[in-house]
């Protein structure tokens, strides 16, 4: 027989515990027999125990003994705090486990434990598979309950859900039951949250209390959230206001009234309690101040909030009124739903003048009829028809050219435009002469003697004006001194090839000339302040290469000055690649790849052309106006190629496209950003086109344009340059006039 190397001892072999008492404890004392040292540990186990980590009965002291020589002993105190059975009462016996790692053995002891009642039983126990829920409102979720009975006679019960309205549960908040000794039931009870308004979107702590005959309340908790859902629509009625608000038209001065109020309306719509505020943006939000009451408002779910916006800004004393556009925008403090619904509201306020329009009028009609007799002096304009308008960088001065055979320098004065001073030794001492009439000298800054039919700054520098004539001739000029620097004619060109647009490259080396004839010509100058070569470097002849009757109308160069774009007839431009050979440092030209608006179904024939051109800043985006009175907006990084014989064709699709106007628009250009087109044509008008950041037409803001200037005459050429104070538009045409525009 194995000789037994662990001696144990209990300090009790009976023990009473009430439930709800203080602890009760016992000891118990272990002898180490073996010859070696030896640590001891200790575990107590009771008949039909649920052993389970997370529920815990007793304590003990110390957990593990220490390592101890032969002879020596060591107590561990057990001490109990709890039944060993949930729900048990009664005697129930507990056996005592001593084993030693070292010695690989184990001694087992006996204690009866007797539980007593503490003037109730819990007979019953509760539990929640699941304890966290979620739900929207109107959907039905499923709360399982598991019923347990630790007693050994049958129990009636009642199970009742607390912590919801009852209206909420599906038969109603209780379920009755007859559970069997040592038995368990499995209840559901069905849970549908009401509508939106009744439920809003929170966590609701539940509990599943059990109740049966001669037992203790015994209960299971959960939580269940609902949801949120819905939205909060935001609406303003009404969306204009006007400074002042009494007497538009009919009424006197007044200075005083400065503000507008619109009023902003939440309704929330959620089961979500709201919090939010506005912010203003908009185009014209600069020219404001705000002041929003109150500045956080809270939105109750299903209630209506009213947000009160005060608009502040200054008034012109004259002028006609001008309307700002703002852009209330709402954010939401949670926003798990999103933004409102619209985000934004577009607000326009109409701010008009000081001194009102009648009393304007009357002025100037005074004013003008002093003034016609008090001037003799004629006005400064072109005697013919103004073909071309350049603004210098600078958007200080203007240099425009004209079927009279003249180039003129204006100079931008706040928003006036004014002739500019010859300079001395220029036209100063006899009437000049240009196509055998008589012109004004005050700002005539040189004379062709042909017709100057288009006009280009020099970009580096920008004291250099190219002007390209109807007889063939491109001519530079000096700007401000007059001085004419070159004139540049093809040697082959026999005829006199008209010359209707240049471009520029960036560098200045270049220069690029579109013809009459279907011929670009490429002139190259070895830096930006030398003279260009006589002849030019490359010509591409447009009729060969197509095989048809073509003329240049229009060019212009991409931002990244490796594309080409040449318009003219058929409604048709053409991408020529070209790039400068850092090595040799003359241009190299690919086959060119040709798009006609024929293959969007519109017309095309001989007498149908692309006029305007103009690629917006650091975009392959390009827009083109026709003789039509269309514009169309491509990218042309989307542009795929037919076929390649004898031009490339391309299929390119357009981004937008509309009518501007009826008649062609001859002219276009960006601002610097890209947000604003702005074209000229044949119906008079200047006009200004909003784009989206995709360059599509922005109907939100102005689908029809807005007019910028009206003439009595056909526009022919415009220019466009933006500066911190503004865009500032140049215009001439038929009129024989220059005008000048602030946006």
């Amino acid at each position: 027989m194995e000789k037994s190397l662990i001696n144990a001892s209990l300090s009790t072999e009976n023990l009473t515990f009430r439930r709800g008492s203080s602890p009760v404890a016992f000891e118990v004392t272990v002898n180490n027999n073996s010859d070696q040292f030896a640590n001891f540990q200790l575990e107590v186990s009771a008949a039909g125990e649920n052993r389970s980590s997370r529920y815990s009965w007793y304590k003990l002291s110390p957990e593990v003994a220490a390592a101890q020589p032969h002879g020596s002993s060591t107590q561990f105190q057990v001490s109990i705090f709890d039944t060993p059975i949930p729900g048990f009462v009664g005697t129930l016996n507990l056996t005592v486990t001593i084993f030693s790692p070292q010695l690989r053995q184990q001694r087992r002891l006996l204690l009866r434990l007797k539980i007593e009642p503490d003037g109730g039983q819990t007979l019953l126990s509760v539990e929640l598979p699941v304890r966290d829920f979620q739900v929207y409102p109107r959907n039905t979720i499923d709360i399982p309950v598991r019923l347990r009975n630790l007693s050994q006679q049958p129990v009636n019960t009642v199970l009742r859900f607390a912590g919801v309205d009852p209206v909420w549960l599906v038969g109603g908040a209780e379920r009755r039951l007859l559970v069997d000794p040592g038995g368990q039931a499995e209840v559901r009870f069905q849970c549908q949250p009401p509508s939106v308004v009744q439920a809003p979107s929170q966590n609701y702590p539940f509990s599943i209390e059990a109740i049966g005959n001669n037992t203790l309340l015994a209960k299971g908790e959960g939580n269940l959230e609902v949801l949120p859902i819905g939205f909060v629509e935001f609406n303003t009625t009404p969306k204009h206001q006007i400074i002042p608000t009494k007497g538009r038209w009919l009424r006197l001065p007044d200075w005083k009234s400065k503000s507008a109020t619109f009023e902003l309306g939440f309704k929330n719509a959620s089961n979500l309690k709201q919090q939010l505020n506005v912010l203003v943006q908009g185009r014209d939000w600069r020219k404001c101040t705000f002041q929003v009451n109150p500045q956080n408002a809270n939105l109750n779910i299903g209630g209506i909030t009213k947000v009160l916006l005060d608009v502040k800004t200054k008034r012109p004393w004259v002028g006609i009124g001008k309307t700002l556009l703002l852009e209330a925008k709402s954010e939401l403090f949670d926003q798990r739903l999103g933004s409102t619904d619209p985000a934004t509201q577009t607000l326009e306020l109409e701010v008009l003048p000081i001194i009102p329009l009648w009393l304007q009028l009357a002025v100037l009609a005074l004013l003008a009829a002093l003034l016609a007799f008090l001037s003799q002096l004629p006005s400064v304009f072109h005697t013919r028809s103004v073909q071309s308008v350049r603004l210098s960088d600078d958007v200080l001065s203007v240099v425009s050219g004209s079927n009279d055979c003249t180039l003129r320098r204006w100079t931008i004065n706040a928003n006036l435009l004014t002739a500019s001073l010859n300079p001395e030794g220029t036209y100063n001492t006899k009437p000049p002469v240009a196509c055998g009439k008589r012109q004004q000298p005050k700002g005539l800054l040189a004379i062709p003697n042909a017709s100057v039919q288009t006009l280009r700054f020099m970009p580096v520098g920008n004291k250099r004006v190219a002007a390209g004539l109807l007889n063939g001739v491109i001519q530079i000029w000096d700007v401000p001194g007059g001085k004419n620097i070159q004139e540049l004619k093809d040697s082959k060109d026999l005829t006199g090839d008209k010359v209707f647009d240049l471009v520029y490259t960036l560098n200045s080396n270049y220069l690029f000339s579109g013809h009459g004839s279907g011929k670009v010509r490429v002139w190259s100058a070895p830096s930006a302040n030398s003279n260009f070569n006589s002849d030019p470097e490359k010509v591409i002849d447009l009729q060969k290469e197509l095989q048809k009757r073509f003329e240049v109308m229009a060019l212009t160069l991409s931002p990244d000055e490796k594309t080409l774009v040449i318009a003219g007839k058929f409604k048709s431009f053409l991408l020529w690649k070209w790039n400068q050979s850092q090595s040799s440092n003359q241009p190299q030209g690919f086959i060119l790849a040709q798009q006609t608006l024929e293959k969007l179904g519109v017309s095309a024939g001989q007498n149908d052309y692309v006029y305007g051109l103009a690629f917006a800043p650091s975009q392959e985006i390009l827009a083109t106006s026709d003789s039509d009175g269309w514009i169309t907006i491509w990218n042309l990084k989307q542009c795929q190629s037919i076929n390649s014989s004898p031009v490339t064709e391309l299929n390119c699709q357009p981004l937008d496209r509309w009518e501007a106007g009826k008649g062609a628009v001859r002219s276009l250009a960006f601002n610097k950003d890209g947000s604003l087109l702005v074209s000229g044509g044949d119906d008079r008008r200047v006009m200004a086109w909003f784009l989206t950041p995709k360059y599509k037409l922005d109907k939100a803001k102005a689908a029809k344009g807005k007019t910028i200037y009206q003439s009595s005459k056909e526009i022919k050429s415009i220019d466009v340059k933006t500066t911190k104070e503004g865009t500032t538009i140049v215009s001439g045409g038929n009129d024989s006039q220059v005008n000048l525009n602030r946006l």
